[in-house]
């Protein structure tokens, strides 16, 4: 299992844009900020930009993982830890 880790400052003027691996294919993953929720949510697309998933952020707590690409993806964990500033992409 490797654990790959994406800084995430949570600077709202500016979105996040990184490329994981997820279930051995590289898919373009993207953060926005929603005004109107006043919450932070990921958008998944393929290499044609066809969207696949549209999630609102859920931050685990340190020990304890919140897998946000539950029944989305079958091997691979994508996990914010708000608490210390990043994401990380378990495969």
């Amino acid at each position: 299992m490797s654990t790959t880790l994406y800084p995430f400052s949570g600077n709202e003027q500016k979105s996040m844009i990184f490329t994981p691996m997820l279930d051995g294919g590289v898919y373009n993953c993207q953060t926005k900020w929603n005004l109107a929720a006043q919450r932070w949510y990921l958008n998944v697309t393929d290499n044609s930009g066809i969207r696949l998933l549209t999630i609102p952020l859920i931050s685990s707590p340190i020990g304890y993982d919140i897998n946000m690409l539950v029944g989305a993806f079958n091997v691979t964990s994508m996990v914010w830890r708000s608490a210390i500033g990043q994401i990380e992409v378990i495969n």
